[in-house]
This record gives structure tokens, C-alpha cells and sequence, in this order.
């Protein structure tokens, strides 16, 4: 998706912790960074989740778990029924119905994330929300934010190195103004005209044998702005427009390109008007819209635990106490984060009595074990808190039956003991009932009610168990 060739030119943009940018926002407007997300594009990424059931929505759940967990509020967009009919050669029509778009709004409620329908193209609004202040930066995984005037984009949020584990840390941030400031020097209207020329999502041959070179020299010799500033009925102000980029392309008359291009010819349709008008005046919502969806939205709905557990069970098949333990083990950590800013955000930690404020900071982390200082967050200090799984989700794990079933076997020979068949019907992941190589510790079982270590951010754990933070730095003077 995009521009073909678009990164060579404007470059791979400045990599940044997304835990350091959230919390940068957060100490400077006293409020999580917020980021609109396509969803059609994340709908695209999982659809090469593997294993189990439903993969692809299972991939979305835990990325949702992951955005849960990075301190941030992201708000989802899915396109409307006005986005154009055809995008890469492919129809794009309205899906407004489908299973996928359902199962997405569905899980998104539960996490109590919020969505806005657009009533075009998703990315189009996106970039809209960004410059009308509802979102700080779009998460997209292309440039396109850029032709749309998106001020601040986030892209390819993935691990950072190749040590340690492979959660994804990192985003490559592009700012609209620093790209126009730098070696490339584009700007929105050079970066459409660039799709124009060479192709891009709507139109992906372009003007035939004009490569991303040629038409960055041309976006930065200003013809992309030119063609902007003409109204699509100006049929003659396009013709001289045209035939202006044809003869300097042709001769080089003033010096904009590197060498003349005697061979290259603009066709008399070039540019099509319709796919212009797709860059320049995209179908988005109005001002009244926007400023009713700034006055609505609903930043930090409660996580629907209940409706959490059952949905992963009908959907992922994480049935009986196995199923359980595999979505507390999940959620727990996120949800730990997300209390924590919570609390701080709400005054919870703000209780005049003392003995309450600490009772209710045990509810949440037992002790604070260490600190550190870590790449995967460039260097946001971080503490060690040890917390209890089940303490943070609160499921009622009495309530979920064992899964041991019990049943008979009808055949013709006497029934013999069959340690295949009972390993299936056991609650115990089929990886920790593997004998441990030699030398080699088993993984044990996982126990959501014993406690666990989590590394979170001190900024989160000063607003969430301000107590407990006073008395750990107490304790290392």
C-alpha cells in the first residue's frame, strides 16, 4: 500500500519507544497520548494469524491488549459507505456488515475502546482527527496520512532489535513538517502529486515510465502545489498546467530536473480528475460531526471482564479453568497498567486517609521489587511490581469447571489405557506436560493466583500506588 519507493525518498523516520511517546504526552498534557487507528488496515495484518480458532480475531485481541497496555487511547475508524469503489485495482466497496467489521466492533466495545464510523475513507478521517485535535497522531502502516495532511503519523509498530523478546516496542514517527523541512522537502501536494505521477493507491501505473525520482524533482520544482491550487472544472488551467510539466520534463528548461526526459510523454487525460479530487477533497466528516464527536467520545470505558471472558471462549475456544488461566495470564498485565493510570487520572489515589489510600494500593501491586533502565522503553525509567493475576481481572475461578469429562468407550477389544486421550482432556497446556530435556527446567503450570513481576513505567506507578513508590525510593536511600 502507498507509494512505491516513497521511503527512499523521505526516509525511514525518526524510531521512537512507543511507551516513551505515550508517557512524554502524558507528563506534558496530563493526559494519555491519543491515536487514531484504520482499521481496515489491521483487519488486512491479521489475516495471516495461524493456529486455533478464529485466528485472525485472536491476533486483534492481542494487539488490543497490547495498545491496553501502552498507557494510550486509540480511537478506531472503519471506512464509510462514500469511500471510493476501487483502491490498488481492486474493488474496496462498504463492508459495513461484514462478519470481520461485527467481530471488530464487538471485541473493541468489550475492551472499551471507541470507534467512529467515517463517512469515507477511513485513513482520509484519521488524518482529519489529527488535524482537528481529537487524536495527537495516526498508526497507520504507510505514508498515505501525509497526502490526507496529517500532521503526525505512526508507523510499523514492531520490536526493536533482535534480543530479548519480539513484542512490538517501537514506532517510526513522521512529522508532516519536519519532512517538508528536510532532504526531501514534500510536502502534501508533492506527495500527491508523487502518487499521481508514479503511482499509488487509486492509480498504481501512474504516468507510464516516470519513476519516484522523477517525480519528487518534479513535487519539489512546486508543480504538485500548482496542480493543488486549480479547481478539477478548470479544464484549461489543467491543460497549461500540463503542458507546462511535459515541456520541462522534456527540455529542463529551468534546471528543476537532473536531465531532460525526451522519451517520456503525459498522456491528455493525465491527471484524472476523479482520483485527484480523492487526495485533495476526500469525503469526511463535517465540522459539526467533528465537533460532536469531541464532545461524545468516550475515552476510558470500563473493560467488559464478563463479557471478555465469555467472548473468548466462544470465539478462541479458551473453555474450563485451562481457558481461564489462559485469558487472566493475558490480560492481567494490561489491565494492571490501565488500573494504574486510572487511578491517578480519577483521584483514586488521592484519599485523605492514609490506611485506606494503602489499602487500596495492595489491592492493586504487592511490593515494588526494582527498577531499571531499558532499551524497549529508550531509557523511561521503569519499576518492578509483583502483583496477583487473578487480584487485577477478578474471576470468579471457582465457577469454571475443571474440563475433565467424563466418558466411556464402546469397542471391540478391551479397553487399554491411552495416554494420548488423557492428555487432550487435561486442563495443563500440552507444552508443560512434555518431560524436561536434561539440563532443562519444566515450564511450571500457570497459577493465577500466585504472584507475578511486571515492568511498568514509574510515571504509571507514582500516579496509580503513589504509597508504595514513596516507600520503595525511601527504602534505597
Amino acid at each position: 500500500m502507498g507509494i512505491k519507493g516513497i521511503y527512499g525518498e523521505i526516509g525511514p523516520g525518526e524510531r521512537i519507544s512507543l511507551s516513551k511517546l505515550a508517557i512524554d504526552k502524558y507528563e506534558e498534557a496530563g493526559r494519555p497520548l491519543r491515536v487514531a487507528i484504520d482499521v481496515s488496515i489491521w483487519q488486512f495484518q491479521i489475516r495471516a494469524g495461524q493456529g486455533g480458532s478464529n485466528p485472525a480475531i485472536r491476533t486483534l485481541y492481542y494487539r488490543l491488549l497490547r495498545l491496553l497496555s501502552a498507557s494510550i487511547q486509540p480511537l478506531f475508524v472503519f471506512d464509510g459507505p462514500r469511500k471510493p469503489a476501487f483502491k490498488r485495482n481492486k474493488q474496496s466497496g462498504h463492508n459495513a456488515g461484514s462478519l470481520s467489521n461485527v467481530l471488530t466492533k464487538q471485541i473493541l466495545k468489550l475492551f472499551g475502546f471507541p470507534f467512529h464510523i467515517a463517512p469515507g475513507e477511513a485513513e482520509a478521517e484519521c488524518a482529519l482527527l489529527q488535524r482537528q485535535g481529537i487524536v495527537d497522531a495516526v498508526l497507520s502502516e504507510d505514508v498515505d496520512t501525509l497526502m490526507f495532511g496529517c500532521g503526525l503519523t505512526l508507523r510499523n509498530w514492531s520490536t526493536e532489535g533482535s534480543r530479548g523478546n519480539h513484542s512490538p516496542t517501537h514506532v517510526s514517527v513522521y512529522d508532516a513538517r519536519a519532512t517538508k523541512s528536510g532532504k526531501s522537502g514534500l510536502d502534501r501536494e508533492g506527495m500527491i502529486l508523487i502518487a499521481m505521477m508514479s503511482g499509488g493507491d487509486y492509480i498504481t501505473e501512474g504516468i507510464p515510465g516516470c519513476g519516484i525520482k522523477l517525480a519528487c524533482q518534479a513535487a519539489r520544482a512546486g508543480f504538485g502545489k500548482s496542480l493543488c491550487r486549480l479547481s478539477r472544472s478548470d479544464t484549461a488551467g489543467l491543460e497549461s498546467w500540463r503542458k507546462s510539466l511535459a515541456h520541462e520534463i522534456q527540455t529542463n528548461e529551468s534546471r528543476y530536473f537532473k536531465t531532460r526526459h525526451l522519451a517520456l510523454t503525459i498522456p491528455e487525460s493525465f491527471p484524472n480528475k476523479e482520483v485527484l479530487g480523492y487526495y485533495t477533497h476526500p469525503v469526511v466528516s463535517s465540522a459539526s460531526k467533528i465537533n460532536k464527536l469531541k464532545e461524545e467520545i468516550m475515552w476510558d470505558e470500563e473493560v467488559d471482564i464478563p463479557g471478555l471472558r465469555l467472548f473468548v471462549a466462544e470465539t478462541f475456544e479458551w473453555v474450563n479453568r485451562s481457558g481461564a488461566n489462559k485469558f487472566i495470564r493475558g490480560l492481567a498485565p494490561a489491565l494492571l497498567v490501565h488500573k494504574l493510570r486510572l487511578r491517578g487520572d480519577r483521584g483514586d489515589s488521592d484519599f485523605e486517609d492514609l490506611v485506606l489510600r494503602a489499602m487500596n494500593e495492595m489491592e492493586l501491586v504487592r511490593a515494588i521489587c526494582g527498577q531499571r533502565i531499558h532499551p524497549s522503553t529508550d531509557g523511561t525509567p521503569e519499576l518492578r511490581l509483583i502483583y496477583h493475576p487473578n487480584d487485577i481481572v477478578g474471576l470468579d475461578l471457582n465457577a469454571e469447571e475443571d474440563g475433565i469429562e467424563d466418558y466411556g468407550r464402546d469397542g471391540l477389544a478391551p479397553a487399554i489405557q491411552d495416554n494420548g486421550i488423557e492428555a487432550y482432556s487435561s486442563d495443563v497446556a500440552p507444552e508443560t506436560m512434555r518431560s524436561a530435556s536434561p539440563g532443562k527446567r519444566s515450564t511450571p503450570t500457570y497459577d493465577p493466583t500466585q504472584p507475578e513481576k511486571l515492568w511498568v513505567l514509574k510515571t504509571i506507578a507514582k500516579v496509580g500506588i503513589p504509597l508504595k513508590v514513596e516507600d520503595y525510593e525511601a527504602s534505597l536511600r
